[in-house]
């Protein structure tokens, strides 16, 4: 198995994947009635700032893509906006390889109105894109396109997917509905 693996497979190292799955359930897990993106519904979320505002929690989660880092040797690694942000700030910090951020919408003020990119680039070059919470994946994949768009070649991966999208991640974390226990 490599590592980060492909869609629908849990991978890298099983100590740190134990170690995600404990801080999901203990600091980011709520149970409830709740909304996804896309419109999915379900009875519960990941609140993925629970674990990036904890410094020590987002550096672990950061080299958990180390392996990745070697496998794709990309140009520039890309957040979307906001949660992805945060983990390719946090990635690009230990790599030291530059970032920029995939806005969901353009912006519509200052010297780059209308631009979804946020950053420098040059067309040819190699992106890491990273998401933080991946439901369906919709949104990580037009942030995908849209680099595409401006000739880049681009790889995503989430830290976590709800296990319903076709998309690389650190772990895969599901619950059966209604119950409370966290074994996948």
């Amino acid at each position: 198995m490599e590592h980060l693996g492909h869609p629908g497979q849990p991978t890298g190292p099983l100590p740190e994947l134990i170690w995600l799955k404990k801080m999901i359930v203990e600091r980011a897990l709520t149970r409830g009635e709740y909304i996804l993106s896309g419109g999915v519904r379900s009875d519960y979320y990941i609140d993925k700032f629970r674990l990036f505002s904890d410094p020590h929690v987002l550096r672990r989660i950061a080299r958990m893509f180390v392996p990745l880092l070697t496998d794709v040797n990309p140009d520039l690694i890309a957040g979307t906006e906001l949660g992805g942000v945060v983990i390719a700030t946090a990635v690009s910090q230990l790599s030291g390889i530059p970032m920029i951020a995939v806005r969901k919408s353009p912006k519509a003020y200052g010297a780059f109105a209308n631009e979804y990119v946020e950053g420098p680039f040059e067309p040819g070059q190699h992106v890491l894109l990273l998401e933080d919470v991946v439901t369906s994946g919709r949104e990580l994949l037009a942030a995908k396109a849209r680099l595409e768009e401006l000739g880049l070649r681009v790889t995503p991966c989430a830290v976590v997917s709800r296990g319903l999208a076709p998309i690389r991640a650190l772990i895969q974390f599901s619950l059966p509905r209604g119950q409370a226990k966290t074994e996948n």
